[in-house]
């Protein structure tokens, strides 16, 4: 604690030597369900609608997780096909988020080709991974 005119306050700033605790999220799902829209939402609070499906990229942000700064990297992957060429998420992701549009079933069954793959990598891995499932658009509930 340091005080500053007279009244106690907890420092926020770390000592140059000790970085900050890493979390790497990749976020996986079949072309259309919405990955890179709920990437810049979380990231920016801001909805941008039109994306290319083409980029793949990684953003960098702290956030707070019990209270604690963390170093979030989320990963907004770009498989055209499905989880064809993994190698490149699997080996760096510490989470995996995959997604569907609740509003085409097609992204929601080409989450299983994912989900296989994620199995099959946590089965010959030490460290375990949490995989998470998400229907995402819930505001196109209606064009079910």
């Amino acid at each position: 604690m340091s005080s500053m005119f007279g009244k106690p306050r907890t420092s926020t700033e770390r000592p140059p030597q000790s970085p900050l605790p890493e979390c790497n999220v990749a976020i996986l799902g079949c072309r259309g369900a919405g990955k890179s829209a709920l990437t810049v939402k979380f990231l920016t609070k801001r909805f941008i609608s039109e994306y290319d499906p083409n980029l793949e990229d990684t953003y960098s942000s702290e956030e707070l997780v019990d209270q604690q700064p963390v170093l979030l990297k989320v990963m907004d992957t770009a498989d055209q096909d499905g989880p064809g060429n993994c190698e490149r998420y699997l080996c760096w992701a510490s989470a995996f988020l995959v997604v569907y549009s609740i509003d085409n079933r097609k992204s929601f069954e080409g989450c299983q080709r994912y989900l296989e793959v994620l199995a099959l990598h946590a089965r010959g891995c030490q460290r375990r991974c949490p995989v998470l499932l998400l229907g995402n658009k819930l505001d196109m509930e209606q064009y079910r």
